[in-house]
């Protein structure tokens, strides 16, 4: 008995290095790596320093995700402004086109931005091209003044 689990052990083990390696010979390997599906926003630093709430809203047919974004400021020697990115985790989003509704608030609690964009997120492939994609993503900018771009 125990014999026959070793021999199937081993089968399967070769069955998923075999799968792992990806086509034609590569020996890519292909690891349990993710990536979450969901927008990434860019917000300029001149909205993203007023701002105290921001949500993202996702629709796409009848369903809508609306999420809370934390955005927090990065700054990289090859960016002379501070880059503001946030991310909204959307588990759910598919590859087709989703109206993204995005609004930041100040601590009033006044609006400092209500907009409206459609994005079409794409699959990311956080183990190469040769792997099985991971969730969808999309991403969207918030310029100095104001106007929501994709990216």
């Amino acid at each position: 008995m125990r014999k026959s689990i070793g021999i199937g052990a081993s089968l399967a083990a070769a069955a998923l290095l075999t799968a792992c390696g990806g086509a034609d010979g590569n020996t890519h390997p292909c690891t349990l790596m993710d990536a979450p599906a969901g927008i990434q926003v860019k917000v300029h630093p001149e909205p993203a320093q007023r701002t105290a709430d921001a949500t993202l809203t996702a629709c796409w047919g009848d369903t809508c995700r609306k999420r809370a974004l934390q955005l927090r400021e990065i700054t990289r020697p090859e960016e002379p402004a501070a880059n503001w990115p946030g991310f909204a985790t959307v588990r759910d989003l598919p590859g087709q086109p989703v109206r993204v509704t995005l609004v930041l608030k100040n601590q009033r609690g006044t609006t400092l931005l209500d907009r409206q964009i459609t994005v079409t997120p794409k699959p990311t492939y956080p183990n190469g091209r040769n792997c099985s994609p991971a969730g969808h993503q999309a991403r969207v900018t918030v310029t100095e003044k104001g106007s929501l771009l994709p990216r």
